[in-house]
């Protein structure tokens, strides 16, 4: 019976809830039925007279205060009044309901109704509602929490009625004298601390009775090392003794500097004595000793780390900008009737729904009559552009969980996007991707960060002006700002050799920023070998991708690191951990144009290729997207492509394969397209100013290029002796003629054949293609035979008798 009474109260309290925050917050417009009955012109029935007075009377007498008991009686009733049977819990509801009323008069009477502060105003004092909400609440917490209230108040009561007697106890124990005493003690003891710590300070020397610290452990452990090494020497003979054990210190972090170089000193001893005793494990000693100084190396490499996100941190951004104010309704309200006026004159069934606010385009939602198909919509496109007094207007369909067709209006005056808005945006914070870039906001206002590794290259085309120089250095800013150059590593190709030599300094480059041609096809070539050279070490650990490679590095024994240690020894890396490797190129068609288009056209298709799981990613720009400079398999491997303002549709078909970028608004509005996906997005600002502030800060950390990359630079990419592999073709600066005997016989096979072809060499030679191509280019060069036509063989320009 009892539980039955408490779900009624509980039912009772969350119905009443209702009905007052409904009356409360329609106060405005409940009809005030004794006028509407008496009114001649009423149209208020039966069932809406009692209904509106039920309501409106509720209201007046209660209010949303309300709530409140409705929630705490909720609360108690799940756990506590329904776990026992009590007759008295049926009381608990008018304390709570008391309890509430009376706190709300004292603390907030505006969320009352009119009627019950009206009762409680000219009725009570207010005394007397003191004394009421005191009552209340001893009431409710005594009949809903019994024994522990009974418990509390006990206790309250005995405290209170002990307190003097205490109080008079500890004022006779202790006297003024007895304190005295007692500071004069404890200063006696300071004192001599001091006569005692403070020689020794002074000498260098330190005294203390407390544990050691992590810092002495490691000391005393540096210390007793050579003893302890003496006395297992001749236990283990394993050369991978030394080098298992620096693997295993999990917090050689916290070793100072001092105590690394010791420990450095003590390795390269025993090393030395190790090989002396071992003269035939060769490789497994050298392993032994890379190992110790490719992890010394990345503990320096974490302070160097810790150092580049200091130096970021301090960094200060423009912050003071001006701020473009949004448009009032009356704005939005005209285009929208602009829009449905145009539409009606082409007899086409449509309301503007909804708007959806942007920084720099408005969509318009447009919900079609029955019947009307999209087509009708876009064939009038041209016509809604002129109706918006020329606007560049944009529809989208289908929308993304909507059933509506968007209409892109710009806005007139355009926000300005800042890229330090989206830099210290959460989702930009919080992004645990491998290379986040900040690309800026879509058309709807949301930040719009993606990841360069997932893409995993991208093509960025644009008209001259359009914002694309802009968004690459956003692009490089952003990895900047997350990615250290232990993390990441950077190659730039800049013909323009204005545009990139802003970031000549930093850290990150594998290389100086490359500016012409030839030398900037020797760096892809370096960059094809270095992904060839991942692609081993991936091989030889068994994984598929360079996260899992440095994930599985962390737990490597020496046996494994033994397997492809000789993989680091020419590389120019500093340690096992491999970085990402981004490979910037702007103005792509200055490039691809030369006479070393080819070779760069082919390596940038193998590193687009391939390169992905090596961690080497493509950032292509270009201002020409004409079909000689983006090829079909330049396009084929280049699923995620960003086009800014285009001269012409067919532009936009070339880099999006759809239309659209031509009626973009320039300076920083393109179309995002990843997959068969696309979305507008508002590429962010970033001042050339910031930037330096940026790369001169970055440039207190020293630049340490990779000498495996410089020494490929100056040798013209002929460091490569294997003949099939890629770069044996470059030819070297300094020399002037290739082997005598194999240049004598292609002549012999060109003048036989009267035709002269890289293929036909490679198969009468059996040598591999790029020593063909390499033959080929060097008899063009003499004029043996004439320049390349296509597909078809060459001339043959010199007679056999003159040669």
């Amino acid at each position: 019976m009892t539980s039955r009474i408490l779900k009624l109260q509980l039912i009772g309290f969350f119905v009443i809830t209702l009905i007052a925050f409904y009356a409360y917050y329609f106060s405005d417009v409940l009809p005030d039925n004794f006028f509407l009955i008496s009114s001649s012109t009423s149209d208020v029935n039966f069932f809406s007279y009692y209904l509106t007075t039920f309501v409106a009377l509720v209201g007046y007498y209660t209010g949303p205060w309300i709530f409140l008991p409705f929630f705490f009686f909720g609360l108690l009733y799940t756990f506590i009044f329904s776990k026992r049977d009590s007759a008295l819990d049926c009381f608990n509801a008018l304390t709570i309901l008391g309890t509430f009323l009376f706190m709300t008069y004292l603390v907030y009477p505006s969320f009352m109704g009119a009627g019950i502060f009206y009762i409680l105003e000219n009725n009570f004092s207010g005394m007397m509602i003191f004394l009421f909400t005191t009552f209340s609440l001893v009431g409710f917490l005594a009949g809903s929490f019994r024994e522990s209230f009974k418990d509390s108040v006990i206790a309250v009561f005995e405290f209170i009625k002990s307190s003097p007697s205490k109080l008079a106890k500890a004022s006779t124990q202790i006297s003024p004298a007895q304190i005295n005493t007692k500071i004069q003690n404890k200063g006696d003891d300071f004192v001599s601390k001091v006569k005692t710590k403070v020689p020794l300070l002074l000498k260098g020397e330190s005294k203390s009775d407390e544990k050691p610290s992590f810092v002495q452990r490691m000391e005393q452990a540096n210390s007793s090392a050579p003893s302890e090494a003496s006395t297992e020497k001749k236990e283990e003979k394993s050369p991978f003794s030394l080098f298992k054990k620096s693997m295993s210190d999990e917090d050689v972090e916290d070793v100072t500097p001092i105590e690394k170089s010791e420990a450095s000193e003590a390795e390269s001893k025993s090393v030395i004595n190790e090989e002396k005793q071992a003269p035939g494990g060769g490789v497994v000693r050298m392993a032994s000793s890379l190992g110790s100084a490719k992890l010394k190396n990345s503990k320096a490499g974490a302070e160097e780390e810790s150092q580049y996100y200091s130096l970021v941190k301090t960094i200060s951004r423009k912050k003071e900008v001006k701020r473009v104010g949004h448009p009032d309704d009356k704005y939005f309200d005209e285009i929208t009737e602009i829009i449905e006026e145009k539409l009606a004159e082409f007899k086409i069934d449509g309301v503007i729904i909804n708007v959806l606010k942007g920084p720099v385009v408005d969509t318009f939602e447009l919900e079609l009559g029955s019947g009307i198909k999209v087509s009708k919509v876009t064939g009038v496109t041209e016509d809604l552009s002129m109706a918006l007094y020329g606007a560049p207007i944009r529809i989208v369909y289908p929308m993304k969980g909507r059933t509506t067709i968007g209409i892109e209006v710009p806005r007139n005056p355009r926000e300005i996007i800042y890229l330090d808005e989206v830099l210290d945006s959460q989702d930009f914070k919080d992004s645990k991707t491998m290379l986040p870039v900040a690309m800026g906001k879509d058309a709807f206002g949301d930040t719009f960060v993606v990841d360069l590794a997932a893409m995993p290259h991208m093509l960025v085309a644009g008209a001259t002006g359009a914002g694309k120089s802009v968004f690459i250095n956003s692009l490089l800013v952003s990895l900047l700002v997350k990615k250290s150059p232990r993390q990441m590593k950077l190659i730039l190709i800049d013909p323009k050799q204005l545009e990139l030599a802003v970031y000549q300094k930093l850290p990150h480059l594998v290389m100086p920023v490359v500016t012409d041609a030839k030398t900037a096809s020797i760096a892809l070539l370096w960059a094809v070998q270095e992904m060839e050279r991942r692609y081993s070490i991936l091989k030889e650990f068994g994984v598929r991708n360079i996260a899992g490679f440095n994930e599985k590095l962390k737990t490597a024994d020496p046996a494994m690191i033994a397997k492809i240690h000789h993989f680091y020894e020419d590389s120019g890396a500093d340690e096992y951990e491999l970085p990402c490797l981004v490979v910037v190129v702007d103005e792509f068609a200055d490039l691809i144009l030369t006479k070393a288009g080819k070779e760069i056209e082919m390596n940038i298709a193998r590193l687009a290729a391939k390169a992905r799981a090596a961690g080497v990613h493509l950032v292509l720009a270009t201002q020409r997207p004409s079909v000689d400079v983006i090829t079909g398999v330049i396009k084929s491997n280049f699923p995620t492509r960003v086009s800014f303002r285009v001269t012409s549709s067919t532009d936009s078909r070339t880099i999006l394969d759809k239309m659209g970028a031509e009626k973009l608004l320039g300076k920083g509005d393109m179309l995002y397209k990843r997959g068969v996906e696309m979305t507008r997005v508002h590429s962010s600002f970033v001042d050339e100013a910031e930037i330096e502030v940026l790369t001169e800060e970055l440039s207190k950390i020293p630049q340490d290029f990779n000498e495996n990359a410089m020494e490929f630079l100056e040798n013209g990419g002929e460091v490569e002796t294997d003949e099939y592999t890629y770069g044996s073709h470059v030819v070297s600066p300094d020399s002037t003629s290739s082997d005598d005997d194999m240049y004598n016989q292609a002549i012999k096979i060109v003048m036989e054949s009267r035709s002269a072809s890289a293929s036909m060499l490679q198969r009468r030679l059996r040598i591999g293609y790029n020593r063909a191509a390499n033959l080929i280019e060097e008899m063009e060069t003499k004029g043996i035979v004439g320049p390349a036509q296509g597909s078809k063989p060459r001339k043959v320009l010199a007679a056999s008798d003159s040669l």
